[in-house]
């Protein structure tokens, strides 16, 4: 009889075990190579933030993909693979605006381009093959993964656009996203009452302390994509961002 309660009793531990496993809730990370790139030379700060999440308490994924844009995210069905995916509690980091710059059109050179802003404007585009699309401007994509991640019950999170490797002539400091796709990252998460974490100026406030070479340091070979200490000095930035931030759950997440 003992031997049997033992293996009931051990039964119902490991019924336990597995559902807590499954009820661990999940960070998402949607964003473009910036956040999720090679892992060898060039490397994302959405891999590196593991390094500071408490992985016992939370699971990690990554769906962050090198070239993509708030519309080819959508376009390609990747954001739908997210939300379907999407349980209460989760939370979803987003952060785009480096693929956002061409003109929408239907050439390579406008594939992934947005209209510039939050307003509701759009444009249509139609392709040879008769099909048409909807171009929207960037604010409307953000708030597109704002409303639907509320909807299933995560906790969106708004973050600007890691900075790039580039000066200002005059002020001699890190040239900052606060005019166009920063800004309006901060302006989508305000009205829509959400997390905002802004990466790129405290990532910038960092390199303004250092030298040039120690920032040429942490690229690979352009100016853009960090290798993997600047992955970790970006996300660093976000979890200072996010300190700043007690009432945001995802703090109770963080490595102590």
């Amino acid at each position: 009889m003992k031997k049997y309660i033992a293996l009931a009793l051990f039964a119902v531990a490991v019924i336990a075990a597995a559902f807590k496993i499954q009820q661990k809730p999940t960070l998402y990370m949607i964003g473009d190579s910036t956040m999720h790139n090679n892992d060898k030379d060039l490397w994302g700060w959405g891999t590196t933030i593991k390094d500071f999440l408490d992985t016992t308490k939370i699971n990690e994924v990554n769906a962050a993909t090198a070239g993509r844009s708030t519309r080819t995210f959508v376009k390609e069905g990747r954001w739908d693979k997210v939300v379907s995916a999407l349980k209460p509690g989760d939370f979803v980091i987003m952060a785009f605006g480096h693929n956002e710059g061409g003109k929408p059109d239907t050439n390579k050179a406008g594939n992934r381009g947005v209209l510039r802003g939050i307003g509701e404007d759009s444009v249509v585009l139609n392709y040879s093959n008769g099909t048409k699309e909807v171009v929207h401007t960037y604010g409307w994509y953000f708030r597109k993964f704002i409303r639907e991640a509320k909807a299933k019950g995560a906790t969106p999170i708004v973050v600007s656009m890691i900075p790039r490797r580039e000066w200002d002539k005059v002020t001699g400091k890190i040239i900052l996203a606060d005019k166009d796709y920063g800004l309006w990252a901060k302006q989508v998460a305000d009205q829509e009452g959400v997390a905002f974490v802004d990466l790129n100026g405290i990532t910038a406030a960092k390199y303004d302390q250092m030298t040039h070479d120690q920032v040429f340091a942490l690229f690979g070979t352009d100016h853009t994509h960090t290798n993997k200490a600047g992955a970790i000095i970006n996300a660093q930035s976000f979890v200072d961002g996010l300190k700043q931030q007690p009432n945001v759950a995802l703090n109770n997440y963080l490595k102590q």
